[in-house]
């Protein structure tokens, strides 16, 4: 018996030996492939690890479907009066130049802040110099993957008082529009909470006319004219808004 014990553990010591032998050839060849191909390796492994920097930074320079290119996260060569719109999902986006809009005789591009929460969406709103003017406001902007037609009967289905779709040629576009008129009245509360109601003489309102033109890739552009915020009595008329169409419409390039 212990005799069989002493093989055994003299076997396990061979084993043990063995294997540090083979370890320190495999050691050794290693580092001999290192001494002899290191070099080459080091530079393998850099060249790839700057390919991989270059397809993410540029990248975004090589677009093949018509979308701007992107550097940084930033869109490149983009001039403020373009109208830009993201064709794409959230995730994956794809900007396009929608259309270009100069801005009307009359109004200034407002500072206030965007609709869009995308800094790289671009849209346009100017306002009146004369507090007069029949349009107090107009808004530009592109609007994705839906056609003229379709946008301007999905708009005016959230509103109570509104026209029918009617469609023009104005300024050379076929035009899809419709126009809204809805309250702006403040909204205040007793002290218990409950809605005040307000004299119908004090309630105010605005009107709104939406013009939609085709576009790019099945979307379209959306120029919007809003009247002076007032009596609700008193909101411009479709007429008023209507007369406006050409003066805001001409302006405008749309990319087709």
């Amino acid at each position: 018996m212990a005799k069989k014990k002493y093989d055994y553990r003299a076997q396990q010591a061979h084993k043990r030996n063995q294997q540090k032998i083979a370890d320190a050839k495999a050691k050794q060849k290693q580092k001999e492939f290192i001494e002899k191909y290191g070099k080459q390796v080091l530079i393998g492994v850099v060249a790839v690890v700057l390919v991989i920097a270059a397809i993410w930074m540029f990248g975004g320079l090589i677009r093949t479907d018509g979308s701007l290119p992107i550097m940084f996260g930033k869109l490149q060569n983009v001039e403020e009066d373009w109208i830009i719109a993201n064709l794409n999902t959230t995730d994956k986006p794809r900007y396009y130049k929608m259309a270009e809009y100069t801005a009307p005789e009359g109004y200034t591009l407002s500072d206030e802040d965007d609709l869009f929460s995308d800094e790289r969406v671009q849209t346009q709103t100017y306002v009146a110099n004369d507090e007069n003017a029949v349009v107090q406001e107009m808004f530009v902007s592109g609007v994705r993957n839906i056609t003229a037609e379709n946008q301007v009967n999905t708009v005016l289905g959230y509103y109570t008082t509104k026209s029918e779709a009617k469609r023009a040629t104005i300024a050379g576009y076929d035009v899809h529009y419709g126009y809204i008129s809805y309250e702006t009245t403040p909204v205040t509360y007793d002290d218990q909470g409950i809605v005040v109601d307000v004299p119908e003489e004090e309630k105010t309102g605005r009107s709104g006319l939406c013009m939609y033109i085709d576009g790019i890739k099945d979307s379209c552009v959306l120029v919007m004219l809003y009247g002076k915020n007032g009596p609700l009595a008193e909101v411009t008329t479709m007429e008023a808004l209507e007369a406006e169409m050409e003066k805001f419409l001409t302006p405008l390039v749309v990319e087709k």
